[in-house]
């Protein structure tokens, strides 16, 4: 990997139409907040447990030219952006998650080919959003918002663990960046009536995680007071009330794992749940 550090967005490529559509949500993201944008392909040779032929084509060469596309795509639709390009070798998911330690957030699409082989949520996509040190943003859905969406909203799955805080932290920049609101939402599965302790009722656990978000927001509305906030308090599976509220997100932000409402929320559990079938991009955070 080059040796000069990587910072700004990094985006990884891999030529697969997922990858394009990468490409294009990065270079936006690195625009709209000043940043520069690192476009990094990974390739590798195959080494399996038998015999195997060896490729006549020159895979190094392959990979090159792979990158100087996706270099040159960011180019054509943002020539005013500051971009370079990064050539790895070896494990995918390990040298996207090297270049995380510099970056300010990792961009990558929901399956791949070429250079990423294997590339669906579950293996590079997923082990990347599990361990990256930097918010990661699998972009998902359709990237064009209908006309009367255009101002949009970033939805923020919310359920006070240290996780939680990093995303509605992200969530608030984001919208701020972007001219976006925010819709904050806590969910929790519900309890069967008879199951409920006494003095314990919804309004009373309504009121409680109401005051509970009031005091976690306090720093995202002091740093960004311009930003319109709703909070949604929903009694449901988080994975069902998180996607359904996604249906006309810009931008879906969760913790990479939660407690609370959100209880076993890693990735394999709700959070790889929404990278899997969330109908927009899909951040994952983890607590500082």
């Amino acid at each position: 990997m080059n040796d000069e550090p990587i910072t700004g967005v990094v985006v990884g490529y891999d030529g697969s139409t997922g990858g394009v559509q990468a490409l294009e949500w990065a270079a936006a993201e690195a625009r709209t907040r000043g940043l520069p944008l690192t476009v990094l392909h990974v390739w590798d040779v195959y080494v399996g447990g038998g015999p195997i032929a060896m490729p006549v084509v020159d895979l190094r060469a392959v990979a090159e030219e792979n990158l100087g596309n996706g270099v040159e795509h960011v180019r054509k639709v943002a020539p005013e952006l500051s971009v370079r390009g990064v050539l790895a070798r070896g494990q995918a998911a390990a040298r996207l998650i090297e270049a995380g330690h510099g970056a300010d957030m990792l961009v990558l699409g929901p399956r791949g080919l070429g250079g990423f082989v294997g590339l669906v949520l579950g293996s590079v996509g997923a082990q990347v959003a599990a361990h990256a040190p930097c918010p990661v943003v699998i972009v998902r859905g359709d990237l064009v918002p209908p006309p009367e969406q255009v101002h949009g909203h970033v939805v923020v799955g919310v359920d006070g663990s240290p996780a939680s805080r990093e995303a509605l932290a992200l969530g608030f920049a984001e919208a701020a960046a972007h001219g976006w609101d925010v819709r904050a939402v806590v969910a929790w599965e519900a309890v069967p009536e008879k199951e409920v302790p006494p003095l314990v009722d919804e309004a009373g656990m309504r009121d409680a995680a109401a005051a509970r978000m009031a005091r976690l927001m306090i720093p995202s509305r002091e740093l960004h007071p311009d930003v319109k906030v709703q909070v949604d308090i929903v009694a449901g599976a988080p994975r069902e009330v998180l996607l359904a509220a996604a249906e006309e997100a810009r931008l879906l932000v969760v913790g990479s794992r939660g407690l609370g409402g959100f209880r076993g929320l890693l990735l394999g559990s709700v959070s790889h749940a929404l990278l899997h079938h969330a109908p927009c991009p899909v951040a994952v955070v983890h607590a500082a």
